[in-house]
């Protein structure tokens, strides 16, 4: 298929060939009326002498044939050239719709490489928004996402957005464009007046939208957010169906990179408390075994004490035991002195 500036230089060169021959066919005409005119004004004036010399009417037929079949020619060439530049214009139309889907296929080619390569959300969802800008030209747009403790949709990532819009935009599930997307999870199109029974609490800068698209964004069923694509300003172009589609594309792909990332965040939490909990663990390791050393150490010195203690008690034992032999012959010494004394 030719290129959109090869089509377009074709289709000026037949619209110039047109021209042309229109120049032309009118100039023809203009030469034969000019010619009927002068050889009426020669008949009237020389009527028999001009009659003589030249047959009028042979002429006049002559010349008329002549221009009529110039005249065929010009619409046989006009129809042609007309048909030609109808099948370039289809073919520019079809080269265009072609482009337009190679760009869609580039950026969302681009977006699920993101999600694919990128684990960090705030880049992932950054490089997804501008994919989305580029090929849908939206002028302001954001991603929100429903807060888990609060149960409220808040801007996570957007562009065209002031700050404090940003930081400040607080919407309830149901409530406004944006909440009523969440809570149905159906996409909305919209355009012009937004009307304020079907959305309640309708944020003041919704309330006339140029062109307007609200996805919801899923993961297995649920919805965690929306996703927000708007044209304004001085921009004439309006959004459809088409584009519609493309945005739940990305929205696909947003969801994706969500889930993606808090699997991720997940995950990292869980090596980091893992990681933790190992070096608390070789902390208590390190004072188990101090603790052991400490212990053994006590354990040698128990048994020494022990060992020194049995050894003073054996001692002990021993000494009772001599001290008693002693006091056994002692006793049987006396009693033979005291015997002696009485006998």
């Amino acid at each position: 298929m030719k290129s959109n500036e090869k089509l377009q230089q074709e289709l000026n060169q037949i619209e110039k060939s047109r021209w042309q021959l229109l120049g032309l066919a009118l100039a023809l005409i203009i030469i034969f009326t000019i010619t009927i005119v002068s050889i009426s004004y020669l008949e009237a004036i020389y009527s028999k002498a001009y009659t003589s010399l030249v047959n009028y009417k042979t002429s006049l037929i002559s010349l008329f044939l002549l221009v009529l079949a110039f005249c065929v020619y010009v619409v046989d060439k006009e129809r042609r050239l007309r048909r030609l530049s109808r099948k370039l214009i289809s073919e520019q139309v079809r080269a265009s719709e072609l482009d337009q889907k190679v760009d869609q296929v580039s950026a969302i080619l681009e977006a699920g490489k993101a999600v694919n390569s990128v684990l960090d959300s705030d880049k992932v969802l950054d490089v997804i928004l501008k994919a989305a800008f580029k090929l849908l030209s939206a002028t302001k747009g954001s991603i929100m996402l429903i807060n888990k403790k609060t149960n409220l949709l808040e801007i996570v990532n957007s562009c065209g957005l002031k700050p404090e819009v940003v930081k400040n935009t607080r919407i309830r599930i149901g409530e406004s464009v944006s909440g009523w997307v969440a809570a149905k999870g159906k996409p909305l199109l919209l355009s012009g007046e937004v009307k304020s029974k079907k959305f309640k609490n309708v944020v003041k800068k919704e309330k006339t939208i140029q062109s307007s698209i609200v996805v919801p964004l899923k993961t297995k069923d649920k919805t965690i957010g929306v996703i927000s694509l708007n044209v304004g300003g001085s921009s004439r172009l309006e959004f459809d169906k088409h584009d519609l589609n493309m945005a739940q594309v990305f929205a696909g792909q947003v969801a994706m990179a969500i889930e993606n990332s808090r699997l991720y965040d997940q995950t990292k939490e869980n090596k980091e408390r893992f990681a933790s909990l190992n070096k608390k663990l070789a902390e208590r390791n390190k004072e188990f075994k101090k603790a052991n050393v400490e212990l053994k150490s006590a354990n040698k010195e128990l048994e020494k004490f022990n060992r020194l203690t049995v050894n003073r008690e054996l001692q002990m034992i021993k000494f009772k035991e001599e001290m008693n032999r002693l006091e056994s012959r002692l006793s049987a010494k006396k009693h033979k002195l005291d015997n002696k004394r009485l006998a």
